[in-house]
C-alpha cells in the first residue's frame, strides 16, 4: 500500500478568476488570492519506493517577473522538505508530472536521477502552444528554451492511461492542458486521485466549472466525467488546495 503526503513548496499569488471560470462583478474575478503549490510524495510502506508527483516552481524572482508573484520560504524547499522525511534529492527516482505548466515541473532540477514521465501530448503541445499559453510553459521568455530542456533527457513519455505500477494508476485528464494527467493511488485509507489542476480546488467539482486556464472545454468536461465515473469512494486531491493537509493529517 502507498501513503501520500503532500509538500507545500510555494505559495502562488493568483487573480481568482485563475482558479475558477466565473467573471460576473460579484465572482470578484480581478481579486487576488494565496494558494498553496503542492508536490506530493508517495511512499509504498511494503518495498520503501519513493515516487515524487509535481515539483513546484523555481526562483521567486524568476517568476515574478514571468508569471504571478510566488513566495517561497527556506522550508519550503524540496530539499528542505525530503529531507525532513529522510530521503535525499538524488535517491528520487520517479517523478510523473500531471503536466508541464511552469509550477510544476521546476523541481526537477534539484532531482538528477529522477526518470521523469510526461504525457506525449503534453511535451507536443508545449513546445508550439497557443499563445494564450506561452507564458505557462516559459515561451515568453525569449532569451532561452523552455525550462524542461533542461531535464528533457529525463523525460519518459507515456500515451494515454496506465497502470504505473502496483497501487498507482495514471489517468488522463485533459482540459487544463492537452496532457494532463491524474494520479490514482491506492492506500490503506482508500483510493485518492491527484488530480493536477483539473480542479485548482474543491470549487471547481462542486461548481462544475473549470480553472480559468484550459485548453479545450470540451475536453475538460470530458475529464469531469471520467472523475465522477471513477466512482464517489475516490478523494479528490487537488492541485492548490489548503484542504488537502488536513485531507492527509
Amino acid at each position: 500500500m502507498w501513503t501520500i503526503k503532500p509538500l507545500n513548496v510555494a505559495t502562488l499569488n493568483l487573480t481568482r478568476v485563475a482558479s475558477i471560470s466565473k467573471v460576473g462583478y460579484d465572482a470578484k474575478a480581478g481579486e487576488m488570492i494565496q494558494v498553496p503549490d503542492v508536490a506530493w510524495l508517495l511512499t509504498n510502506s511494503n518495498s520503501g519506493r519513493v515516487i515524487l508527483v509535481d515539483t513546484g516552481p523555481g526562483d521567486p524572482e524568476y517568476a515574478n517577473k514571468y508569471h504571478s508573484p510566488i513566495e517561497k520560504l527556506p522550508e519550503q524547499e524540496l530539499e528542505y522538505l525530503l529531507r525532513q522525511e529522510h530521503i535525499e534529492p538524488c535517491d528520487i527516482d520517479t517523478v510523473i508530472l500531471t503536466h508541464l505548466h511552469w509550477d510544476h515541473g521546476y523541481g526537477v532540477y534539484k532531482l538528477p536521477n529522477a526518470r521523469v514521465y510526461v504525457q506525449r501530448n503534453e511535451l507536443q503541445y508545449s513546445v508550439a502552444p497557443f499563445t494564450v499559453h506561452k507564458g505557462a510553459y516559459e515561451l515568453n521568455d525569449t532569451s532561452k528554451p523552455p525550462y524542461y530542456f533542461k531535464f528533457y533527457h529525463q523525460i519518459v513519455i507515456l500515451d494515454g492511461d496506465t497502470k504505473f505500477c502496483d497501487g498507482i494508476e495514471i489517468i488522463t485528464l485533459p482540459g487544463h492542458s492537452p496532457g494532463s494527467q491524474g494520479v490514482l493511488v491506492e492506500t490503506e485509507k482508500g483510493r485518492y486521485l491527484i488530480t493536477g489542476d483539473l480542479y485548482y480546488n474543491m470549487n471547481n467539482f462542486n461548481e462544475n466549472l473549470p480553472t480559468g486556464v484550459y485548453s479545450s472545454l470540451y475536453d475538460y468536461y470530458a475529464s469531469f466525467a471520467k472523475v465522477k465515473n471513477l466512482g464517489s469512494d475516490v478523494v479528490l486531491l487537488c492541485g492548490h488546495d489548503d484542504h488537502v493537509f488536513d485531507i492527509l493529517k
